[in-house]
């Protein structure tokens, strides 16, 4: 289930529980971790992150009906990348917490078939904490996908960021629902989020819901949505050059959502995401 690239961690162990799983995973050093999802059996996995080195935890595979918590001790760092693209029913609960000074960077490039519901929520617990999330999705066909992201700040010196960009195309839907909420003394603490759909249909639905939740005075907080059509300037201006239309939608959308590949740096999974993306097509 989990593999470790390169060197080890300087230390990792592991607790079962029933269905439950728990990895402590301290590292001093840059490490990569990654995670197979079809090879796990569990229904919750948690893993504990410790030490002053950049863990890149990358997922693959399709979790369905699996929960999974990623604790961010005191000033650790976690580059989490999740690359899905295979064609399954998959719904998944994540939670991130953390603590004093701990860094965390999630990015999720969805090119999968089927139906997906998603839902993640970063706790921002202690001061200096920071979190950014990026998503990308490309639904098409019959497709049915919620993402639900969700930061609270619970202290003071916190800060969010989340972009969520989607294509929705012939009789799917995609929807995003983004929370940001700073509870009463996380002061100078700041939140910001945006999404962005783009239709391409007239049958498919796309909605994107951002929901500010502010409930202190001395902070930064903003929110932007945007659900539209493809803009027709850009494909009369590409198939005035000879481009056929069909090629001019493709590069179209390539252009919105392969910003999502600089988040990931493995090789193998790039070539595999690249590929998902051409079949869609």
């Amino acid at each position: 289930m989990i593999k470790l690239f390169e060197e080890r961690v300087d230390f990792i162990e592991s607790f079962i529980n029933n269905n439950e799983i728990t990895f402590n995973v301290l590292s001093n050093k840059d490490e990569t971790i990654k995670i197979d999802w079809n090879k796990c059996s569990y229904s919750k996995v948690i893993i504990n992150f410790s030490g002053n080195g950049l863990i890149n935890l990358l997922e693959i595979g399709e979790p369905n009906k699996i929960s999974v918590v990623y604790n961010l001790n005191d000033y650790s760092r976690v580059n989490h990348s999740i690359a899905s693209f295979y064609c399954c029913e998959s719904k998944v609960d994540y939670q991130v917490n953390l603590n004093e000074g701990s860094e965390y960077r999630g990015a999720l490039a969805d090119f999968s078939y089927g139906k997906k519901e998603f839902n993640f929520v970063c706790n921002l617990n202690k001061v200096y904490a920071k979190a950014n999330w990026n998503l990308a999705s490309l639904s098409t066909e019959k497709d049915h996908k919620t993402f639900y992201v969700s930061f609270y700040h619970h202290a003071r010196h916190t800060y969010a960021k989340m972009e969520n960009y989607g294509v929705c195309e012939d009789e799917s839907s995609l929807n995003f629902f983004g929370t940001s909420s700073i509870e009463r003394g996380a002061k100078t603490s700041g939140t910001h989020q945006s999404a962005k759909i783009m239709v391409f249909d007239e049958k498919c639905k796309a909605k994107a819901s951002p929901i500010l939740c502010i409930d202190e005075n001395d902070v930064e907080a903003s929110h932007a949505a945007v659900v539209g059509q493809i803009n027709e300037d850009h494909i009369f201006y590409l198939t005035s050059r000879g481009i056929p239309e069909d090629e001019a939608k493709k590069l179209i959308t390539l252009g919105y959502l392969n910003p999502i590949l600089n988040y990931f740096d493995d090789e193998k999974t790039l070539e595999e995401i690249k590929n998902s993306i051409e079949r869609r097509f």
